[in-house]
């Protein structure tokens, strides 16, 4: 008993995990409806309170860092149970293609019709395959091109890793910055283009390394959640004053050279994420054996149940009626909260038809023994 009081399981991340997602997911969500900031300085009258929630609604990107931390978790463990890499591929690569694929299909297709993209069939194909992002740095489903890319290259970032540990994953976080510096030396224009991933690719391979002690449920001093606490700190803190330490460092700053010198900011994010994962997963078990909060909680798991779905869909939405009418400040908060409601109802209806369709393909038919037995 006294040990569990004075230490901290791993394993905890991967029971809170969809809160995490739902967390991250939900986060990312507000980090793109910029137009609340408008919206609520005409109700909040404290420019500090506004203050605090325009920059944490700004910090919303860490999301993705989360995201992509808990995925590199979560293949450790698919790829533990089976090692097949064709098989590895099939499932992940099932999971995510179906509904993104369905979402992107009518996204594109609508714009389309609309004139707002006037490219050719190639254009189009590579839009729905999302390889568009690699050719043209459009950033609509930025993160769909990146995880497929990540579902390709894990069974090496997992060899690697499994074969040499902590020395493996630094090794492939070196590659992966020589890589992108090289990228931003050699070719600025299209590193500013890719950024947005390349800079994203860390946080994921620090996952696959972390899976093992995750799934092992290695026990932790509690007095460590002090330094993720510190370290959270100290990241919010360069984040909070980005361009004021920019202008210290780099004379002659200005708001044009951010993308070239974003990476700061984007690796400053990777600490900001894995201590935010490590304290909410903390919280979460404690409130789990303290017997409360389980609505919230809930709430949380059902959303991150359905990131994919809903960050392909309210982004969207929000960005299409936003672009589409001028609305009043009240109008605007409707319209977060609404987008919210629809986002989340076209989530599982999407999630049905996919999984329909996928047991539909999967199907024997209904004379299945008899061939296998001829045969």
């Amino acid at each position: 008993m006294t040990k569990a009081k004075k230490t901290f399981n791993l394993f905890a991340i991967s029971e809170a995990r969809n809160v995490l997602f739902g967390i991250a997911t939900l986060w990312i969500g507000l980090f793109h409806s910029d137009f609340l900031n408008d919206a609520l300085a005409e109700y909040i009258g404290n420019w500090h309170i506004r203050r605090v929630f325009t920059f944490f609604r700004g910090m919303g990107n860490i999301g993705v860092d989360i995201f992509l931390l808990l995925s590199g978790i979560g293949l450790f463990f698919s790829f533990v149970k089976d090692s097949n890499v064709l098989s590895f591929w099939k499932k992940r690569l099932m999971r995510v293609l179906p509904t993104a694929i369905l979402i992107a299909t009518f996204y594109f297709s609508l714009r389309y019709v609309h004139g707002k993209y006037e490219e050719g069939l190639l254009a189009y194909i590579s839009r729905m395959t999302f390889t568009y992002f690699y050719v043209a740095g459009e950033r609509v489903f930025w993160f769909i091109s990146l995880i497929l890319l990540l579902y390709l290259l894990f069974p090496l970032f997992y060899k690697a890793i499994e074969k040499w540990r902590l020395w493996g994953m630094l090794g492939l976080i070196a590659v992966v910055l020589i890589f992108t510096f090289t990228l931003r030396a050699v070719v600025p224009e299209y590193y500013v283009m890719v950024e947005i991933a390349l800079c994203r690719i860390p946080v994921f391979i620090i996952g696959i390394w972390a899976g093992k002690f995750v799934m092992e449920k290695k026990e932790i001093d509690r007095r460590w959640l002090w330094v993720f606490l510190a370290v959270a700190v100290a990241a919010t803190a360069f984040i909070f004053y980005f361009t004021r330490i920019m202008k210290l460092m780099i004379p002659g700053y200005s708001k044009e050279m951010e993308t070239m010198y974003i990476f700061f900011y984007r690796y400053a994010a990777c600490p900001l994420a894995i201590s935010l994962t490590v304290l909410i997963s903390f919280i979460c078990t404690s409130l789990r054996h303290a017997g409360k909060a389980n609505l919230l909680r809930n709430f949380f798991e059902f959303v991150g149940m359905y990131s994919m779905e809903y960050y392909m869909i309210y982004l969207n939405i929000n960005h299409y009626l936003e672009g589409r009418y001028k609305l009043e400040p009240m109008q605007e908060i409707m319209l977060y909260f609404g987008s919210f409601i629809v986002s989340l109802v076209l989530c599982v209806m999407v999630r049905k038809v996919c999984d329909y369709f996928m047991a539909y393909m999967q199907r024997k038919p209904k004379d299945h023994d008899k061939l296998k037995a001829k045969e």
